[in-house]
């Protein structure tokens, strides 16, 4: 439940500041395959998580 909410609002973020999986994996120096699966909460990663808090604004803590 927690993983599918985190995905959700990281793709309305995305949708929202109009940024592309291919310009998030540009930007992270990452394939996007590799931001699929980060944004599914497959795989972690440092960087991703301090993009999406700083450039997309989201936090744990928002969630409920």
């Amino acid at each position: 439940m927690f993983l599918k909410k985190r995905e959700n609002n990281i793709r309305a973020a995305m949708h929202y500041k109009r940024i592309s999986q291919k310009k998030m994996a540009q930007k992270l120096n990452i394939s996007e395959s590799y931001v699929t699966r980060l944004i599914n909460g497959e795989r972690y990663n440092r960087e991703f998580e301090i993009f999406i808090r700083f450039e997309l604004g989201i936090s744990y803590t928002n969630f409920k």
